[in-house]
């Protein structure tokens, strides 16, 4: 495992803000960049800053080196694919490990996962559970398993190299770790130039007040999944991922995806982890137009071993009202994505009067 000895662990202390303040970040530094700001949400990017370095070293900077080694190892041990790809391989590896949180052996956990709890039980880390996203990290940075996050990969893989344009969109990124892959994977692969946009609140889910789907009560009791923006921010830093083109948008989605659908033109990938039937809609009807035929949508949370998420038939409503018929594919248990195959004229005034199904005219 190659990590840079010039790249030291650096501590920023931060005081909490609310989303009128950026948190995490050095503003007296002009780092921080405001897009657009408002009641509830703010949308940013923060400027590179030659003060923070990484516990990992920038993929650059690491695909040179591991090249070079696989170069100098290919002189006498016989290898028949190029040491630039076995180089990124080697990255990603690293990467995926750190964020699922495997990278850390035996300190690593296996957190239990319960709604509604203030405090969580763990147990000893099973990576069986975790290939397959069915316990929650300890010291990783995202939830979402080992199968998950290689499917990020892959479908970044996709587009890249069948020229799918349009940058990647995350909603509900917790800690930050699957979007930290996406941004390893664009990067390594010389795609830095894409828009990555991460999307949550950082302060938990919302209540579920607006009463469009009876399970959607109950998911902002969970204190362990608020993350706030100061800690994604520096999860991205430790990784030496934070950029320009990383455009985080704080706030519920029913206030930030009105205002970010204004600041972005194409998606190839938009993620969804927003559990709940209203988060779930709020980014389908602002954000499923802007995504690039033969783009994908990823839904984190399907089906669970005894009943649905209520964002699946969320998904199934904006597809029924829609008419569309896309092929689902299997990532694991929990999860699927499917391709944008057609073009279609998105039904906004559904949202705005809030008749999501079939039978609502």
């Amino acid at each position: 495992m190659f990590f840079l000895n010039r790249f030291s662990l650096v501590w920023v202390w931060v005081s909490s803000l609310d989303t009128t303040d950026i948190i995490g970040a050095n503003i007296a530094d002009g780092n921080i960049v405001d897009i657009s700001t408002g009641a509830g949400y703010r949308i940013f990017y923060i400027r590179r800053s030659r003060y923070h370095k990484g516990l990992i070293a920038p993929p650059d900077d690491w695909i040179v080196y591991m090249t070079n080694s696989f170069e100098v190892l290919d002189k006498s041990v016989e290898f028949f694919s190029s040491p630039l790809e076995r180089a990124r391989e080697a990255y990603f590896e690293v990467i995926k490990n750190y964020v699922t949180g495997g990278i850390f052996g035996k300190a690593e956990k296996s957190v239990i996962p319960a709604l509604g709890n203030s405090t969580l039980v763990t147990s000893r880390f099973e990576a069986e559970k975790r290939q397959w996203g069915e316990d929650w990290t300890y010291l990783g940075l995202t939830m979402t398993g080992c199968d998950r996050v290689q499917n990020v990969q892959d479908l970044i893989s996709d587009i890249i190299k069948k020229n799918v344009s349009g940058g990647y969109m995350e909603t509900g990124v917790w800690r930050g770790g699957s979007s930290i892959f996406a941004r390893a994977v664009m990067r390594a692969y010389g795609e830095g130039n894409r828009k990555l946009f991460v999307c949550d609140s950082f302060a938990g889910l919302p209540p579920g007040e607006r009463q469009l789907d009876s399970r959607d009560k109950g998911w902002d009791k969970t204190s362990y999944l608020e993350v706030g923006v100061d800690t994604v921010v520096d999860n991205f830093r430790r990784l030496s991922l934070l950029d320009h083109n990383v455009i985080f948008a704080q706030g519920f989605f029913n206030v930030s995806m009105p205002r970010l659908r204004y600041h972005l033109d194409q998606l190839a990938i938009l993620r969804m982890d927003g559990d709940m039937y209203e988060s779930t809609v709020d980014v389908l009807y602002h954000m499923y137009d802007k995504l690039e035929l033969n783009g994908y949508v990823i839904v984190d949370d399907w089906t669970t071993a005894t009943s649905d998420f209520p964002s699946k038939t969320a998904v199934e409503d904006f597809w029924a009202v829609h008419g569309l018929k896309p092929d689902i594919f299997r990532i694991d248990n929990t999860s699927v994505y499917w391709k944008k195959t057609v073009h279609v004229e998105v039904q906004y005034w559904r949202y705005k009067q809030s008749k999501f199904k079939v039978e609502d005219k």
